[in-house]
């Protein structure tokens, strides 16, 4: 018993020595790594850290700071904006021939001042452009022969298309175009009555087909529009074959046909037409000469910004146009309305642009359409700062328009060949979109 006593005691004395001799080697080895709390007080710590220069840092500041004292290319020039703002003015400039390079030397200021200038450019621009800005074209060529020589014979053989109004004392004879229309012809040898042949005259109505009908009358034997009162003893029915919306079909034509014989029947009368299939092979011809010949010149006229309507209606109204609807308008006058050639249209979607129209089978050729053309859409670019362009967003110069006029007057004298004057009656019968 007493011998575990004395050894737990001297295992214990054992251990306590072993902690101290630790804690001394312990204590040594902070005292040389100076690893510990240190006996400074604050204040004395905060002096001695403020005391402190790094001098690789104040170095790199002492050389930037001689740097920038001895560049005296960077105080002369702060900006450097000068460049790109020459660019912008000739992007903004815009013209139907070449634009010239600025020649214009801005003074350096404020970036700010800079950039108020360059938004202000193209505003002053097109208040100093009175003038139009296309160049003078020039289409005096002289035309291919075979345009007179068919123009010639052409004036020979037409027969006049029918007026849409009838005078009121009536008409010697009815008119028709031979080359576009075709007739029904109802003859009795007994007077009819105007009653009757409003009957006659309901039946051909509910056709729905593009119709003219005359009646002639026994008293004085002119013709005139359907009418109740008098006394009538024959019926002509023109009938349409084709325009750019479509042509007769042989279901129209046969029922066509088919009525004008009704009506000779149930008047006792002589009736008298082409044959139907005679009607559907010229309304079918007819249709595919207007479908080829069916051409409409367009050009672009683009804005950096959105047009404002009211803006736009000032200017067409000042370069000639009148308007139709908020953004539609045509060259010339109301009286002249159905001899409109050219049309304006703003784009309902992207009001920066313009389209300019050219109905060319509904222009004459005498009457320059083109430079008609060019010369309005150059006083609308200089009045609303706007760019002319193709229908592939390419700039319209002198060199194109020339090769726009010379495929013009092919167009025109193909025209001729198929027996449709340009301009003429007929055209406007053929062409019409209404």
């Amino acid at each position: 018993m007493n011998e575990t006593v004395l050894f737990l005691v001297i295992g214990a004395a054992v251990i306590l020595v072993g902690l101290f001799l630790w804690s001394r080697m312990e204590a040594k080895k902070n005292n040389q790594s100076k690893v510990g709390l240190s006996k400074e007080s604050r204040e004395e710590i905060y002096q001695r850290m403020t005391q402190i220069k790094p001098p690789r840092r104040e170095s790199t500041q002492r050389d930037l700071v001689s740097q920038l004292k001895d560049d005296q290319s960077l105080i002369d020039e702060p900006f450097e904006v000068e460049a790109v703002s020459e660019e912008e003015p000739v992007n903004n400039s815009v013209a139907l021939k070449p634009t010239e390079p600025v020649k214009e030397v801005v003074k350096p200021q404020e970036v700010v001042q800079s950039a108020a200038i360059q938004k202000e450019q193209p505003k002053e621009a097109a208040h100093e452009k009175v003038a139009p800005k296309q160049e003078p074209l020039n289409f005096e060529a002289e035309k291919p022969q075979v345009v007179e020589e068919k123009k010639e014979e052409q004036q020979s053989q037409e027969t006049t298309p029918v007026s849409p109004s009838i005078p009121k004392e009536g008409l010697v004879r009815f008119q028709y175009d031979e080359v576009t229309e075709t007739v029904g012809m109802v003859q009795s040898v007994r007077p009819v009555d105007g009653g009757k042949m409003m009957e006659m005259v309901a039946m051909l109505q509910k056709l729905n087909l593009p119709l003219r009908i005359y009646l002639r009358r026994v008293d004085n034997k002119r013709w005139y529009q359907p009418n109740p009162l008098g006394r009538y003893n024959e019926l002509a029915v023109v009938l349409l074959l084709a325009n750019r919306q479509g042509c007769i079909n042989e279901m129209d034509a046969s029922r066509f046909a088919t009525t004008i014989q009704q009506i000779g029947i149930a008047l006792e009368a002589d009736s008298d037409t082409e044959a139907s299939h005679e009607i559907v092979q010229r309304a079918q011809k007819l249709y595919n000469d207007v479908a080829r010949l069916d051409v409409q010149l367009n050009f672009i006229m683009a804005s950096k910004e959105p047009l404002n309507p009211n803006d736009v209606a000032e200017a067409a109204q000042l370069a000639g146009f009148t308007q139709l609807n908020p953004m539609r308008y045509f060259l010339g006058s109301v009286q002249h309305i159905s001899q409109a050639t050219i049309f304006l249209t703003q784009d309902d979607f992207d009001r920066r642009y313009l389209t300019i129209a050219l109905d060319a089978p509904l222009a004459q050729p005498d009457s320059n359409p083109l430079r008609t053309l060019f010369s309005v859409c150059n006083d609308l670019c200089a009045r609303l700062n706007l760019q002319l362009q193709d229908s592939r967003d390419r700039p319209i110069n002198t060199e194109s328009a020339q090769s726009i006029n010379y495929q013009l007057k092919k167009y025109y004298a193909d025209m001729y060949k198929a027996n449709i004057e340009p301009g003429s009656p007929r055209a406007r019968v053929l062409f019409t979109r209404d």
